[in-house]
């Protein structure tokens, strides 16, 4: 079966416009837990085309049942170019709007947490929940997915103010996806985030991507986020 251009994956996770000031830290401590219980992957900044339109449903890959161990051990071997990668987390979250219900659990078997820095305040994270089969995964994802499409600002808070743009959910090549570019502004400076999420069959993926030039976060995070989808679709 042929398989449809990463771009139209790209188009998807990318926002309607390229806004390259919008865009900052999820907030870790507003996730709260849920009731229901190697190749690499590489960055590289590709061109988009934000109204091109999806995939034709012939070409899509239906989604299917990943095995967890094959899940964790791609994510052990993925590293996003040009950041050096930091220990596993021992909490795993996934969330795309601060200050809104997410999914949370230790890191185990079915969770894992990965984090990685680079200069001048840049750093990305990527969490995955694996579930038992698709249908348990779409139920935990409907209301992240619901929460990035309304996301609205926190109040101000610890000296900070976030503002939130292109929040949208969306359908790429099949997969539910949510996306959100936040705006964090202190004392310390501004710090820009994409945040996405994509169910992937029986996975749930958060990726956020955070600099303080805002074109970079946008751009990296939305190509880091269709490549770590496709890649997981075809464990």
């Amino acid at each position: 079966m042929r398989r449809p251009p990463t771009r139209a994956l790209l188009a998807a996770v990318a926002p309607l416009a390229l806004v390259p000031w919008l865009a900052a830290c999820s907030d870790p401590a507003a996730t709260t837990s849920e009731a229901i219980p190697s190749t690499k992957g590489a960055v590289t900044t590709a061109a988009t085309t934000p109204d091109e339109p999806l995939a034709p449903p012939s070409s899509l890959t239906p989604p299917r049942v990943h095995e967890p161990a094959a899940v964790t051990a791609y994510l052990e071997g993925y590293d996003v170019s040009g950041l050096t990668r930091s220990a596993s987390g021992g909490r795993v979250d996934v969330a795309a709007c601060p200050g809104t219900p997410g999914l949370a659990r230790a890191a185990g078997p079915d969770a894992y947490a990965r984090s990685w820095d680079g200069s001048a305040g840049v750093r990305a994270d990527v969490a995955a929940i694996t579930y038992p089969d698709i249908a348990t995964a779409a139920r935990a994802a409907e209301p992240v997915l619901d929460a990035a499409a309304s996301c609205r600002a926190p109040g101000p808070g610890k000296g900070a103010t976030t503002t939130v743009a292109n929040q949208r959910r969306d359908v790429a090549e099949g997969m539910p996806l949510g996306r959100v570019d936040l705006t964090r502004e202190s004392a310390t400076g501004t710090v820009h985030a994409y945040v996405g999420v994509v169910q992937v069959g029986n996975v749930l993926l958060r990726l956020t991507y955070a600099s303080p030039d805002g074109k970079v976060a946008n751009e990296k995070g939305s190509t880091a986020l269709a490549l770590l989808a496709r890649h997981v679709q075809e464990l």
